[in-house]
């Protein structure tokens, strides 16, 4: 688990972030495209899918007892737990049922608002951060409703679901379109910004 501890101390440990969701929703099937070696979810939710075609990321999904030990050893609800990992890229086709999750996950891993969408059931959630623009992009779907604003305040995440018309306001007013947000990449300059925000698909 050397590659999971290096990365967290990277990114930052995300245990919070996730039992904050678990507590606070109704989340059971998690999908997560652009995972690379962040297996957390699987601590906090019995059902994970996990899509990264990078090297190191198939090199770490290899070993499987390891991975398994360790959800065992940490996992906090009592039923029994599946994973899946996927070498791909999410952006293509992989064998999961349409319409079936409860969250869709995306942290620095491009559009996958876009491309993962029919994988999330309506009324299910997405977690995301505007670190690739992804957040935005999710921001011009009518199909997906902000919700909810997480933000780390004392090395803690807090949840709120209040003035969310805060956000999104751009600082310089120019036509943001999905086409824009996949030619920049990156986060646009917002007025207020979140570290984390919560969208519900509703068709």
């Amino acid at each position: 688990m050397k590659k999971y501890e290096e990365y967290m101390k990277k990114v930052g440990d995300r245990r919070d972030l996730y039992n904050l969701l678990s507590i606070n929703f109704p989340i059971k099937k998690v999908l997560y495209p652009g995972s690379y070696v962040d297996i957390t979810p699987s601590i906090y939710f019995s059902y994970t899918v996990y899509v990264d075609n990078d090297k190191k990321a198939k090199k770490f999904f290899k070993k499987e007892n390891i991975i398994k030990e360790f959800i065992s050893e940490n996992k906090e609800y009592p039923e029994n737990y599946y994973i899946k990992y996927y070498p791909n890229d999410y952006r293509s086709k992989f064998d999961e049922e349409k319409n079936s999750f409860d969250l869709l996950i995306s942290l620095y891993a491009g559009f996958i608002s876009k491309y993962c969408k029919n994988y999330l059931k309506d009324g299910g959630f997405l977690l995301v951060n505007d670190s690739h623009g992804d957040a935005s992009m999710a921001k011009l779907d009518r199909n997906f409703r902000l919700i909810a604003v997480i933000d780390y305040k004392n090395s803690k995440p807090v949840i709120s679901q209040k003035n969310l018309d805060q956000y999104f306001i751009l600082k310089k007013q120019f036509a943001v379109t999905p086409s824009f947000l996949e030619e920049y990449k990156k986060g646009i300059d917002f007025t207020k910004k979140a570290d984390f925000y919560l969208f519900k698909l509703e068709y």
